[in-house]
């Protein structure tokens, strides 16, 4: 909704998808506003391996230069790891593996998850801002991660 209205309001949209594409009645409402790009790397959640994370920084880099983007929102912090961009950084925490498991069992991550830890603390530490959807998640993401700048 926020990007089909700044879209309506004469601001140009990118839309840069991980993970399985959209299907095609998806991503024609999605291109009725915005230009979708589809990526090649998938989200944190969707691997077991960090290094297959290790891309999404330069094709991030890529779409800034290519669209001449002003302001990157990131739908998980550790999206923003590694990201070198002038413009500003606003990644939002809607869950994460280490948040989950404090909720649901109490635990944090296994030494094999730490990875998942370690860039979600990174990609804090490089957003210009930081957005949780409710106070309780950001208290959550203060208890598993520390103060949290952004």
């Amino acid at each position: 909704d926020l990007a089909r209205e700044l879209a309506a309001g004469g601001d140009s949209i990118v839309l840069a998808g991980l993970g399985p594409e959209p299907s095609p009645e998806q991503a024609r409402e999605a291109q009725s506003f915005a230009t979708l790009v589809w990526l090649k790397s998938p989200p944190d959640w969707m691997t077991r391996d960090e290094k297959d994370l290790d891309r999404l920084p330069g094709e991030l880099r890529s779409l800034a230069k290519t669209y001449a983007i002003d302001l990157v929102h990131l739908n998980a912090p550790a999206q923003a790891a590694g990201l070198d961009l002038t413009c500003p950084i606003v990644a939002v925490s809607h869950s994460c593996v280490a948040t989950w498991l404090h909720a649901v069992r109490g635990q944090a991550p296994a030494d094999a998850w730490s990875w998942q830890r370690d860039r979600n603390r990174a990609g804090f530490d490089r957003a210009d801002t930081v957005v949780a959807p409710s106070r309780s998640h950001a208290e959550m993401l203060q208890a598993c991660y520390g103060a949290i700048a952004g």
